[in-house]
């Protein structure tokens, strides 16, 4: 609740707002019965001569109350739109401080979840604590006061009903709380089971597993389905009874009065009537607050929301850390290990390397063998379990992170495009590049014949994830996009592999012959890309087998000389 209580109280004037608005709303329609009920019905006398002065004072009474209702709407509205914009910002926010292990251990899914559906779920119970929880019981206090001061033997009458009517109605809605919490359990399992099928559809299609994905989401359904057919019924029968008791209390009230008027003469026609209004008012209200605990199993959304608001993520750019990152002259791996949280295997286990400025280093090795972990570790995308790596001799864990990454040009082994344009795409490495720059780094990377060619160049559109460019397009422009900032370190995470021998060979004749006052780092399997490397190291399970170059490697080297064999490398060599 403290995350409710957090909004109420950041945006208070909605809640003064409402307080006023229940002012309003008891004038109008409190005060419209008891007008009707004096004026109208007790006094025939007063009403024929004020009767333009009775109408006058009833028009102004439902001004008042439409004023109230239309508050209440406007609050509720406002404050929404502002909860679910500051939610949003914050839960985002969040996750683009978490790292990759991070991220990992939380689970994609559950993170599209919290920063979706349970930001509407959290909304909407504000939205409704703001109509249900702060008027109802304002306007039943209100209410019962009015009818004690009418007719206070009236009033016991009424009292004496009450606590039967709750208790029908809180077994109904306690029975639904249970039941609505289930439903929400398994609406999530139901999310989760569609963005898997949307994001591995071309997976699911190519292995035929259409009819397996079909029975397993049949299955969580059907469980969906049972509880909702047990859940609906339940909820809907909630105003049926309500009405049915609300109409058999009245007529107990319209018994108990008629006696009263009949036997004592202490209570007028109009003021029984003035008291049924107000029983309604106190019943509605009453109906409405146990309808707001129907509501709280949306606090189950605020809990997992909260979890990840309050997740102790590693604080990448505290101001105490170096903010000022000189030219990277050295990068410097020292008896680095890795393994994620939950596992016992290393992943990297005594990795010790160091590379200099100019340098040109290769990584090799099967798949699984640890390559793409390791180069993570440099951007600080994950953080080593033991050991330490430096640049210019300071540990990478003293810099703000994203000083770090300014410094780093970074191809990772998905070509990842985001909706907009080329242009919009190569701004992502270097936010205030000019269209030359652009396409001088484009040329470097062979994408500026592709690009010259699209009717609108670097304006030309790119779809969601760059599905309208093919796979080689998309390669092109990610290496453009690192190249466009001139970092100090470039990271290739098998960069061009979906790029033909001769693009291949192009980009590599270009850029590594321009680019010579930086550190190149390229993840390789094919070896032809790599034949010119100062250092080449050889990874077999996380282990560094051999570093050399390649005529040293291809000499002593089994591991290195069975992908070389494989890729006829000795033919390349003749």
């Amino acid at each position: 609740m403290k995350i409710i209580w957090k909004y109420i109280l950041k945006y208070k004037i909605f809640f003064l707002l409402n307080i006023i608005s229940v002012l309003f709303i008891c004038c109008g329609e409190i005060l419209i019965t008891f007008v009707i009920s004096k004026c109208l019905i007790d006094d025939i006398n007063y009403m024929k001569e004020n009767l333009t002065k009775i109408i006058l004072i009833l028009t102004i009474l439902v001004i008042l109350a439409f004023i109230g209702h239309f508050i209440v709407v406007f609050c509720s509205s406002k404050l929404s739109s502002l909860v679910f914009r500051d939610l949003s910002s914050e839960i985002f926010g969040k996750i683009q401080n978490f790292s990759i292990t991070e991220i990992q251990n939380i689970g994609v899914s559950k993170l599209m979840n919290r920063t979706t559906n349970n930001i509407y779920q959290i909304m909407s119970f504000i939205s409704t604590f703001y109509k249900s929880a702060i008027i109802s019981p304002i306007i039943l206090i209100i209410s019962l006061f009015s009818i004690y001061f009418t007719s206070f033997k009236l009033a016991y009458s009424i009292l004496i009903t009450i606590p039967f009517f709750i208790s029908m109605l809180f077994f109904l809605v306690k029975k639904n709380y249970k039941l609505s919490i289930k439903q929400q359990t398994e609406s999530e399992k139901i999310n989760n089971i569609i963005r898997e099928n949307i994001l591995g559809i071309k997976v699911i299609k190519s292995l035929n597993q259409e009819k397996y994905e079909e029975q397993k989401f049949e299955k969580i359904n059907s469980k969906y389905s049972n509880l909702i057919i047990k859940f609906f019924p339940s909820m809907v029968s909630i105003e049926p009874l309500f009405y049915l008791l609300l109409n058999i209390s009245i007529i107990i009230t319209m018994g108990i009065g008629s006696i009263i008027i009949k036997e004592t003469e202490s209570l007028k026609i109009g003021s029984l009537y003035h008291c049924i209004n107000l029983q309604y008012h106190v019943l509605f209200s009453i109906l409405n607050f146990l309808l707001f605990f129907m509501m709280f199993p949306k606090l189950w959304f605020v809990k997992k929301y909260g979890t990840i608001i309050k997740y102790k993520n590693r604080n990448e750019n505290n101001s105490f850390k170096i903010q000022k990152i000189d030219k990277i002259r050295k990068l410097e791996f020292k008896n680095i290990d890795f393994k994620y949280p939950d596992s016992e295997k290393k992943i990297l286990e005594n990795i010790n390397f160091e590379v200099k400025n100019s340098e040109l280093i290769a990584i090799v090795g099967a798949t699984g063998s640890g390559k793409t972990t390791l180069i993570n570790l440099i951007p600080g995308l994950i953080e080593p379990t033991n050991g330490s790596i430096k640049i210019n001799e300071i540990d990478i864990k003293n810099f703000n992170k994203k000083e770090l990454r300014k410094k780093i040009g970074f191809v990772s082994q998905k070509n990842i495009l985001f909706k907009g344009t080329i242009f919009s795409n190569l701004l992502f490495g270097k936010e205030n590049a000019t269209e030359k720059e652009m396409l001088e780094k484009a040329k470097l990377a062979q994408a500026y014949e592709f690009i010259k060619d699209k009717k609108n160049q670097l304006n030309e559109k790119v779809s969601e994830l760059g599905m309208n460019l093919s796979g080689g397009q998309k390669q092109r422009l990610a290496i453009a996009r690192a190249l466009v900032n001139k970092p100090d370190i470039y990271i290739f995470d098998d960069s061009f592999s979906a790029l033909d021998y001769k693009t291949d060979l192009a980009i590599r004749k270009e850029f590594f012959n321009k680019i010579k006052d930086s550190i190149i780092i390229i993840i390789a399997h094919r070896i032809s890309s790599i034949l010119k490397a100062d250092k080449i190291i050889v990874l077999e399970n996380g282990k560094i087998i051999n570093i050399g170059r390649h005529e040293e490697l291809i000499q002593k080297c089994k591991i290195y000389q069975d992908i070389a064999f494989s890729q006829k490398i000795k033919e390349v060599l003749k």
